[in-house]
């Protein structure tokens, strides 16, 4: 289970559900702070703040606060999927997990121990031939390659 994607996922779906409760609230304080009235004095002032939004070409509080509340509810969403894939990402690993192979005959390229003999490069060539990978004229081109090498 991978720990960070919960621990953002948690993280994102709180500051959603705070986000959410505390918009109207917050846009009222933003409107106010933009316009420069002061909270104490915001019920006798005589300039309706709507109505200068309204003049600057805003929207309405009405249209603004749900956009914003949709916006923490798909936020909200978000987290819940970081969750999952914190969650998912456990069952992928112990489903993909390799297991290391017990054939001794095989050869890895990473290993460290080899249990056989390392073939020369003739026998390959050979072996090769064999099976038909390289025709006859390959073989003795490659077996001249390694006789002016070694």
């Amino acid at each position: 289970m991978k720990i960070a994607p919960l621990v953002i996922g948690l993280c994102i779906i709180f500051v959603s559900i705070i986000g959410y409760f505390y918009t109207p609230s917050m846009i009222s304080q933003l409107v106010h702070s933009v316009i420069g009235i002061k909270s104490s004095s915001a019920s006798s002032s005589p300039v309706s703040t709507t109505s200068m939004l309204h003049s600057m070409g805003y929207p309405s509080r009405s249209i603004v606060v749900p956009i914003m509340q949709d916006s923490f509810i798909g936020l909200a969403i978000v987290g819940i999927g970081m969750i999952g894939f914190g969650v998912i990402t456990k069952n992928f690993k112990k489903q993909f997990a390799t297991k290391p192979s017990l054939d001794k005959n095989k050869v890895h390229k990473n290993s460290e121990h080899v249990d056989e003999k390392p073939q020369s490069s003739l026998k390959i060539l050979q072996e090769r031939l064999a099976k038909g990978e390289i025709t006859s004229s390959e073989f003795q081109r490659l077996k001249e390659l390694l006789d002016d090498h070694n």
